[in-house]
C-alpha cells in the first residue's frame, strides 16, 4: 500500500505540473521517435503496477501524449525490469536477464510502431 500511495501521489503531482502543452511537446505526437525513446526509457526505469500504469497512461493521453509514446511507456513498464534486475539475476542468471530485458526493450519499439501504424490507419 505505501508504494501504491507513493506512485499515486507522484502521478498526481506529475499531471498537475505537466500541463497539456508541455506533455504534448515532450511525449506528444510531434515528439516522434525521440519522445518514444524517452517514454520507453522512463517505462523501463519505473516500477509501477498495471493497475496504476494504465490509468496513468489514460491521463497522459488526455493531456496530449501520443499513442506511440504511451505504447512504448506501458510496454517497457510491463516488460523491462531495470529496477528488478538484481532479483532477476539471482533467479535466471546474468546472461538470461540481460537478453530478456534487451529483447523486451527492442520489442517495445515494435509495439510502439504497430500502435502508431494502427492509429493512423
Amino acid at each position: 500500500m505505501p508504494q501504491f500511495l507513493g506512485v499515486l501521489i507522484l502521478t498526481g503531482i506529475m499531471i498537475a505540473v505537466l500541463n497539456p502543452r508541455l506533455t504534448s511537446r515532450i511525449v506528444g505526437v510531434e515528439s516522434g521517435w525521440a519522445g518514444t525513446v524517452l517514454s520507453a526509457l522512463v517505462g523501463a526505469l519505473t516500477l509501477i503496477p498495471g493497475s496504476v500504469a494504465f490509468p496513468t497512461a489514460s491521463l497522459l493521453l488526455e493531456n496530449g501524449a501520443g499513442y506511440m509514446q504511451i505504447a512504448a511507456f506501458v510496454s517497457a513498464l510491463m516488460m523491462v525490469g531495470v529496477v528488478t534486475f538484481p532479483v532477476e539475476i539471482s533467479y535466471f542468471g546474468r546472461k538470461a536477464t540481460v537478453l530478456r530485458n534487451l529483447f523486451a526493450f527492442i520489442f517495445t519499439f515494435l509495439v510502439a510502431g504497430i500502435i502508431a501504424w494502427v492509429h493512423t490507419w
